[in-house]
């Protein structure tokens, strides 16, 4: 009788420091800085800007974050990095750029570990022009293979090639 209340107790105890010791975890987590990756990379309407320049190179999919299209612009005040989300995004709206494009952006400065990245909200070349953000920042790319319709994501699928 002694030896099982004995057990009892124990597991009793046993579930009590488990339980306290997940709550106290989970408040540490809850009290840490969010990540500067992450806080960097939020979109601020109320800092957007224009740039005008030409287009020096363009990568499709970098491998620096953050992740997705890059363009680095030569503008009157330097070279800019500037982020145009995904390249599949770009594709799908029929939108390219290459070496020597002149383009006008509106989009807002954001730093980042690497340096400071120009986020992208509207892009024009010429007479086309492409929301790659909602007003508020919001990357449209996300939602951008759900909005196409099934003959263009096929058409998109055959031009993309095996993967």
């Amino acid at each position: 009788m002694q030896k099982t209340t004995l057990v009892r107790i124990s597991v009793v105890l046993f579930a009590l420091l488990l339980v306290l010791g997940t709550s106290v975890w989970a408040q540490k987590l809850a009290d840490r800085p969010r990540a500067a990756s992450m806080r960097s990379l939020a979109y601020d309407a109320t800092q957007e800007t224009m740039v005008e320049g030409t287009v020096l190179s363009y990568t499709a999919e970098a491998a620096t974050p953050p992740i997705g299209t890059h363009v680095q612009l030569q503008t009157a005040s330097g070279t800019m990095d500037i982020h145009l989300g995904t390249g599949s995004y770009l594709d799908a709206n029929h939108f390219s750029l290459a070496k020597g494009d002149s383009v006008r952006v509106v989009g807002a400065s954001s730093a980042t570990r690497q340096g400071t990245i120009f986020l992208v909200r509207l892009i024009q070349k010429g007479g086309q022009s492409l929301a790659l953000r909602t007003a508020k920042g919001a990357p449209l790319s996300f939602a951008g293979a759900r909005t196409l319709s099934p003959a263009q994501r096929a058409q998109l699928a055959s031009q993309a090639g095996p993967r």
